[in-house]
């Protein structure tokens, strides 16, 4: 199925109540056990043709794969396990390149990105079609899935609520390459039940447990005990509703969402490192020693990765992403508000939100106290262009001098015109 196919709602007939309607959904996009069980092919294939490569090495899947989020559109990650004594380097990923590209009928589009953070290399399984990538130096991920598979697990209302709402929204396309990261609107989910008390705090789950210590960060959890003293008897409905009703007043300008902490702690606690809560103690002995640096906060959502302390997972959700992201919890939360509990699912996955625009920011070469109208710069750069060759250099730059100064006389002459 492709992308298109799954995100048209109009195949959804959004029959009986809000359950029948959440099953219906849950079947339409979710992965069949008989899927997740064929692209353990090619974990297997992977793991085969790198043995050329590093005799002994481990194929490890994560992502939504592993939590119980994979949809029919999903993608697949895996983290290379070299064997011991062996350092991640480079080369390692260059050569899976070049080992893959021999397997010309298994992978197809292989590529590295050597180039990225984390250097991958991608590649399309073609017995199973799916994409995969692989990287060989960062395990933090296969870490974070298993917390969120756990996490998911704990509370039989959380997984199908976190396959709604990661559906909608690739239905409103704010989630993907480029856009939101998944992982980043799960952990809003996760803090959002945390608040509730139906799913405990990170630090709840490492504090009576030995560290675990991936890239610096502690990656241990307890996920052997289940002491849930949730109370709460909200109906998955009610759940959802809230999700939307809480991110839609939430202070964002104060705020930062902290699944480690599972409660809100201010951008002005983090700062000062001197009100730091105990529980993040170990953030501040890395600030303070040079392992890392405070945690960056300018950008409008601010969300502490549960192990990561030092790092924002919404860091680079540009100004216009987030207006968009929250008016669409405003949107989802309005008709949480008007519509019965058989209407609401139609509503925010059929209708159009109608998001009102950012403003466009002011022209930059707008002159103090003129009426606003933008006013072109003389493109002398022609005159660099072709001063190999004067005589045309000197017919361009004065063909466009004209239009620039017939362009500005036309303006003038309506600014004169509305006075």
């Amino acid at each position: 199925m492709d992308q298109e196919d799954i995100l048209d709602t109009s195949q959804l007939s959004f029959d009986g109540d809000f359950d029948d309607q959440v099953q219906e959904i849950l079947q339409f996009v979710r992965l069949t056990a008989d899927r997740v069980e064929e692209l353990q092919l090619i974990f297997n294939n992977l793991e085969d043709a790198l043995q050329q490569l590093a005799p002994g090495c481990q194929v490890i899947p994560f992502g939504s794969i592993v939590t119980g989020l994979g949809i029919k559109t999903s993608d697949v990650d895996c983290h290379i396990v070299l064997p011991p004594n062996i350092a991640p380097t480079i080369r390692h990923v260059t050569g899976a390149r070049n080992i893959l590209k021999r397997y010309y009928r298994t992978f197809a589009q292989v590529i590295a990105i050597t180039a990225a953070k984390v250097p991958i290399v991608k590649f399309i399984h073609i017995p199973t079609n799916c994409q995969c990538d692989v990287n060989f130096q960062s395990p933090i991920g296969v870490h974070n899935s298993q917390l969120i598979a756990l996490l998911l697990h704990w509370d039989k209302r959380a997984l199908p609520l976190a396959v709604l709402i990661k559906y909608w929204s690739k239905v409103y396309k704010f989630t993907g390459t480029n856009l939101m990261a998944n992982y980043s609107l799960i952990l809003m989910l996760i803090f959002y039940l945390q608040t509730l008390n139906i799913l405990p705090s990170v630090y709840d789950l490492q504090k009576y447990m030995p560290p675990y210590f991936v890239e610096n960060w502690n990656a241990a959890f307890d996920s052997t005990t289940y002491n849930n003293s949730n109370t709460s008897d909200l109906s998955l409905y009610e759940l959802m509703g809230g999700f939307f009703t809480y991110y839609s007043t939430f202070n964002y300008q104060q705020n930062v969402i902290s699944p480690y902490l599972g409660r809100v702690i201010t951008k002005k606690a983090l700062e000062d490192l001197s009100t730091l809560p105990e529980e993040l103690s170990l953030y501040k002995d890395h600030v303070l020693s040079g392992i890392c640096v405070k945690i960056r906060m300018e950008s409008r959502i601010c969300l502490q990765d549960p192990f990561q302390h030092s790092k924002n997972c919404t860091v680079a959700i540009y100004e216009r992403l987030a207006h968009k992201i929250i008016s669409l919890f405003k949107f989802a939360s309005k008709k949480y508000e008007e519509e019965s509990p058989s209407s609401f699912l139609k509503s925010i996955f059929t209708e159009d939100p109608c998001i009102e625009q950012l403003p466009s920011p002011p022209p930059k070469h707008q002159r103090p106290g003129n009426t606003g109208q933008k006013v072109e710069k003389v493109p002398v750069i022609q005159n660099r262009i072709h001063k190999n060759n004067p005589k045309k250099a000197k017919r361009n730059l004065q063909n466009s001098f004209n239009n620039w100064f017939a362009q500005n006389n036309k303006n003038l002459r309506g600014n004169i015109k509305s006075t």
